[in-house]
């Protein structure tokens, strides 16, 4: 079930945030697409001493879409890299992604929309299929 509250888009996750995480990564590495690094929030918060859900944001690209939309426009870059953050709250565990269409706006895109619609269908598909892999695993 996805909700969508102005740009978020949210999924819930019936495995825990750990495994949700790791299924994610899985799938980004199978369709090809760069895996950067996945961090830890909850861990860095509490090598500070304060405690925070589990939480766990992903960072990857598809390096055509990421370079076609940086030569279009360079400042849509602070967006990048894609990103999936993953946590807990209250015991339940969400997926969710700000979906790029939004860079539109935000960066006053004319002539690059294809791409942003494009990176918003991968990050859709990237959560569905998470979805379908997790609920397997149940």
């Amino acid at each position: 079930m996805s909700t969508h509250a102005q740009t978020l888009s949210t999924f819930r996750s019936t495995q825990d945030v750990q495994t949700t995480s790791k299924v994610i990564e899985n799938l980004i590495k199978e369709m090809g697409l760069i895996y950067f690094e996945t961090v830890a929030h909850d861990q860095i918060a509490a090598a500070r001493g304060v405690q925070i859900g589990e939480m766990r944001e992903i960072l990857f690209e598809d390096a055509g879409l990421t370079t076609t939309l940086i030569e279009c426009q360079p400042t849509t870059a602070l967006d990048l890299p894609l990103k999936i953050l993953v946590w807990d709250e209250l015991g339940d565990v969400y997926i969710a992604f700000i979906d790029p269409r939004f860079m539109k706006q935000r960066f006053m895109l004319q002539d690059c929309g294809e791409v942003v619609d494009d990176m918003g269908e991968l990050l859709l598909k990237l959560a569905n299929d998470a979805v379908r892999a997790i609920r397997e695993l149940d």
